[in-house]
């Protein structure tokens, strides 16, 4: 969808549609491009629910307030509203792995010194590093190293890191293999998640070789290794783990229609 263009004809496609005393609208998008508050820092939008009112050949309109709107990707839709129906729209929102929004309110119970207890809810703008929640806690380094470069690595597409995108491919029962010094090499440290998505189905695996200080990803279904990649460097892990099991389909913008339109 091409903000610029959709931008200029904004005028025109919402003119039958503002009050004639409306001094400023505003217009928010729902497409393959990260959303940004006024500090210039990436947020997850929230669900927006309104009358199409609308269409171009690249977006459809909701009206979700009297001056307020949202142009929605028409190739990214599940759905293709008319002019005139009800719809609810929910674009895509980075998730923990137990499926709340990342940028959550987090509340916390807390004690003053004298043993009054309090709540504190805390707000972090653009959201969370996405924390994997591991069994344990692990005593190898070069496995503590790997989880926080999953936590913190970028995938090709720009909008999340890799355990973003584990989040997206349904990651869950997570594993670890957390070696001592001495059988690093004959136990390599490992992470592995069960995932389902259109390319795989089965687990994944993430192995760090110390021999060659390089990673190893495999795909395994029912304890059989079925894809090995070996010689990973830290550089392409991202792009290797993202075209074994990312199947777009987190791209997808959620349409309900609540009521079709006359």
């Amino acid at each position: 969808m091409n903000r610029e263009s959709l931008r200029a004809n904004l005028p025109t496609l919402f003119a039958h549609a503002i009050p004639k005393n409306a001094r400023r609208i505003h217009c928010s998008y729902f497409d393959d491009q990260p959303q940004r508050n006024a500090f210039g820092l990436r947020i997850d939008p929230q669900p927006a629910e309104g009358l199409v009112i609308a269409l171009t050949d690249e977006a459809f309109i909701v009206k979700t307030d009297r001056t307020s709107f949202v142009a929605v990707d028409r190739v990214l839709a599940t759905e293709s509203p008319d002019i005139g129906d009800k719809v609810r729209v929910t674009p895509y929102i980075r998730r923990d792995f137990a499926g709340e929004r990342l940028d959550a309110p987090k509340r916390e119970s807390r004690q003053t010194p004298d043993g009054q207890a309090y709540a504190v809810t805390t707000v972090t703008l653009g959201g969370n590093t996405l924390r994997i929640p591991l069994p344990v806690e692990p005593h190898c380094p070069y496995l503590a190293d790997l989880v926080e470069q999953l936590e913190i690595m970028p995938t090709p597409d720009g909008l999340r890191t890799v355990a973003n995108m584990l989040v997206d491919a349904k990651a869950r029962e997570i594993e670890i293999v957390d070696p001592d010094d001495e059988h690093l090499i004959a136990t390599p440290p490992e992470i592995s998640f069960a995932v389902d998505t259109g390319k795989f189905s089965g687990r994944i695996a993430i192995l760090y070789d110390r021999g060659y200080d390089l990673y190893v990803v495999e795909l395994r279904i029912d304890g059989t290794v079925v894809t090995r990649i070996e010689e990973v460097d830290v550089t392409s892990l991202a792009e290797v783990v993202t075209d074994l099991i990312d199947d777009g389909e987190w791209q997808r913008i959620r349409v309900e229609i609540l009521k079709p339109g006359r």
